[in-house]
């Protein structure tokens, strides 16, 4: 058993951990999963599940690789080698987005096994719960300080953003994955005991049970002014994350104007 401690890293105002290591996949094929639209790695021809062969004149073993490459050469143009409806071709892709990025992801081609219904509706079900769990860490990090309000919540503009490169980078998969991510995510916010909400009614219902259990209850005036806090509140959020949407907007068009710096590296 070793017990290892992450190495602290922080990219675009966040801080995460870095274990400095990859799992060996294996013989593992690895293919374009994503490209962003009108990036250098599109322009160049690069396509969704283009099989890469080699990168540089080095044979590719991991998608981390790739990522290391480019963060190496954040100026230089990258020869490709990939394989595509069974053939080869070299493609040399040019230019740079903001922070030195190409514009693609890469990843290992995972084997795909075949599963029944069953097994199927217990692998949506711990995944749905996974994805709340992580939502609620996320709101929980936001409230103690550890996530800045700005890289984590979204308003419309954010969520077109999203939307777009999903659908963009990964098809119909992303359409669906985002479409189910949002649906979950509004369920979540939709409990929070904010008055106004589903969360602020059950919240409200749990305070009169309290009440009753003393001989008292909530006045229809006291309910009243509850409701209308709750609707400033949520008038509050809403131009909140809206004007967040817009000042990243603003802050990140001079950074894509920028060219990068030779230090800068891929992610």
């Amino acid at each position: 058993s070793l017990t290892l401690t992450p190495a602290k890293r922080v990219e675009s105002g966040e801080v995460m951990g870095e274990m400095g290591f990859q799992p060996d996949y294996g013989e593992l094929p690895i293919v374009v999963a994503g490209v962003s639209q009108d990036s250098p790695a599109a322009q160049s021809g690069l396509q969704r599940g283009d099989r890469i062969i080699s990168i540089g004149g080095e044979a590719v073993g991991s998608s981390q690789q790739i990522v290391d490459f480019i963060g190496a050469h954040p100026a230089d143009p990258i020869q490709f080698v990939i394989e595509r409806g069974g053939q080869r071709k070299e493609i040399t892709a040019t230019g740079r987005m903001a922070g030195g990025k190409l514009g693609l992801s890469p990843a290992e081609e995972l084997p795909r096994e075949h599963v029944g219904v069953l097994a199927t509706a217990r692998h949506a079900w711990d995944f749905n719960v996974e994805i709340m769990r992580l939502t609620g860490k996320a709101l929980g990090q936001l409230f103690s300080g550890e996530r800045s309000a700005r890289n984590t919540v979204s308003g419309p503009l954010g969520i077109y953003d999203a939307a777009s490169n999903a659908v963009n980078e990964a098809g119909w998969d992303g359409l669906f994955s985002m479409l189910g991510f949002l649906s979950l995510s509004l369920g979540v916010f939709n409990l929070l005991p904010i008055p106004v909400l589903d969360g602020g009614a059950i919240f409200l219902l749990l305070i009169e049970a309290v009440l009753a259990l003393g001989g008292w209850k909530l006045s229809m005036r006291v309910r009243e002014r509850i409701q209308q806090v709750g609707f400033v509140m949520l008038l509050l959020l809403m131009g909140f994350v809206i004007t967040n949407d817009l000042i990243k907007k603003v802050s990140r068009n001079p950074e894509e104007a920028k060219p990068p710096a030779a230090t800068e590296q891929q992610k």
